[in-house]
């Protein structure tokens, strides 16, 4: 018995290590397969988004693409022919020129200056706003043109040229509409938000930079609500402005910029650095709103119809915000055009406007915005602070002239400014050296009692130095008005210890031939 008890319990014993090591193997290869089956069925989730985002990418681009154009507008600018005399050249008086080269003997007095034209060639690119030929672009890209000519590819071996014409022209907001007649359906696209582009988010820039056609590039949302001064456009600035990352290029002008839905958030308009001709990584788009608003207008009327006050007005820096009392935003009124429609209501110039029908301005520019968009001959409430207190004033608006919106108006010929008497009063103050208004300047400006001063020179090292310049007229210090350059040094002194650590000047510019008033702050 205890035989056959011990050759059992071996034979148990045996078995229970048999499955053990049998359990043992099976786990430890669960173990091990595993983990190499996971990773050969989901890869690292850094790498599926980077595939996603190819992806994104590459349906957007050529979703996109069809719809973008290649425009060629071409001029011709007459120039004149100067006038040539060889005989200045090689210092001879015995040079003789032949008639017929068109010399100096061959002209009469009172003769027209002969013309020589010079043909010039824009690159742009637009895309279609509507199935039956209109396409967006800038207005820089076809302003002036006589030849438009665009290249579509939304088909292949379509190579030819279409005939394009301008419907409406904005400079001021940089957009223009032309329209092609195509023998199909153009595919289009459709204009997004552009207020709710967050900074960081990922945007496309189709174009035909440098020739280059159908060029896409990538980047990201830099900066939003930028503002640029086109140094052609006296009146009018760019507001709202989308920066980006994306390489714009010479050529990208006009073309759109779409986030990943496809969708134009934008339209390419600068790049920073243009003396240079190349990106730097810094460029321009105007927003999609700006679009929306202007687009149907160009295509219905030909040109945007804006509401007007008739007021110049500039920012509210902490200074001005000190000194005219005003709690936050707002812009500030520098001058009051005679004929304008505010001339006609009770505003004032140094006042603030801080709303509009309720709505409040931040700056400037959202003023300018809020008029602009609002209709010709509505009547809008501002609230303004005068005298560092709160009033509302009715205002009846206008419709803007055509020379405020960008249109170039006729140029003015110069006239030689007579020399003027030396003045014997002069005063210095804080490095500013004036004097007493020279007589014709007075006549100009139609100064009553020869209120102001005639600002000589500002010393290099002055803390007006940068701020004021040689031509400008003081009419006031702080609150205290200056009838003399004795008047001004006495103004200067009480402002001085006053205890304020700027002064506000009161001053006409002369800005391109126009006097404007302004408020200047010096530091103390």
């Amino acid at each position: 018995m205890a035989d056959r008890y011990t050759l059992a319990h071996s034979h148990s014993h045996i078995a229970l290590i048999l499955i053990s090591m049998l359990l043992g193997a099976v786990i430890t290869g669960l173990i091990m397969y595993y983990p190499r089956s996971q990773q050969a069925i989901a890869p690292p989730v850094e790498a599926q988004a980077l595939s996603n985002l190819e992806d994104d990418f590459v349906a957007v681009a050529s979703r996109v693409k069809p719809a973008v154009v290649t425009i060629t507008a071409e001029s011709v600018i007459e120039r004149n022919v100067p006038s040539l005399d060889l005989r200045d050249f090689f210092d001879n008086p015995w040079f003789e020129l032949p008639p017929w080269f068109g010399g100096p003997e061959e002209r009469k007095p009172g003769d027209q200056p002969r013309k020589w034209k010079q043909r010039t060639s824009v690159l742009g690119s637009g895309w279609i706003y509507r199935s039956d030929g209109y396409i967006v672009t800038n207005s820089h890209v076809v302003a002036g043109a006589k030849n438009i000519k665009v290249r579509l590819h939304d088909v292949e071996n379509d190579v030819k040229e279409y005939p394009a014409r301008v419907v409406g022209d904005d400079p001021s907001t940089e957009l223009a509409v032309i329209k092609i007649d195509a023998p199909r359906k153009l595919p289009t696209l459709p204009l997004g938000d552009s207020e709710a582009l967050r900074v960081g988010q990922w945007v496309l820039a189709i174009g035909a930079p440098f020739h280059y056609e159908q060029t896409v590039t990538a980047g990201i949302v830099s900066a939003k609500g930028r503002l640029l001064h086109p140094p052609d456009k006296r009146y009018s600035q760019l507001g709202d402005i989308i920066q980006t990352d994306a390489s714009i290029n010479p050529g990208n002008s006009g073309g759109p910029l779409v986030n990943l839905r496809g969708e134009v958030v934008g339209i390419n308009v600068a790049i920073y650095g243009a003396a240079i001709g190349a990106n730097i990584g810094i460029g321009f788009a105007i927003p999609a709103e700006t679009a929306k608003w202007v687009v149907p207008q160009l295509i219905k009327n030909k040109q945007v119809v804006r509401g007007w006050l008739g007021i110049s007005i500039t920012d509210v820096d902490e200074d001005k915000r000190q000194f005219y009392g005003v709690p936050d935003g707002g812009a500030l009124v520098e001058n009051i055009q005679p004929d304008g429609p505010a001339a006609k209501s009770q505003l004032q110039e140094e006042d603030v406007i801080v709303a509009v029908n309720g709505q409040p301005v931040r700056d400037a520019y959202d003023l300018q915005k809020m008029i602009a968009q609002s209709r010709p001959g509505s009547t809008v409430t501002l609230d303004v602070y005068r005298n560092r207190r709160p009033t509302k004033v009715r205002v009846r608006l206008g419709e803007m002239p055509a020379e405020y919106t960008g249109v170039k108006q006729p140029e003015e010929q110069p006239t030689e400014r007579a020399q003027e008497p030396e003045t014997p009063e002069t005063a210095t103050a804080l490095g500013i050296t004036v004097s007493n208004i020279p007589p014709s300047i007075a006549r100009q400006l139609k100064l009553e009692n020869n209120q102001g001063v005639f600002v000589e020179r500002v010393a290099p090292d002055s803390p007006a130095a940068g701020i004021l310049e040689r031509g400008v007229i003081i009419l006031r210090v702080n609150w205290d008005v200056v009838n003399s350059a004795s008047d001004f040094k006495k103004a200067m002194n009480k402002a001085q210890k006053s205890g304020q650590d700027f002064i506000m000047l009161r001053v006409k510019v002369n800005i391109d031939g126009e006097w404007m008033n302004r408020s200047l702050s010096i530091p103390l």
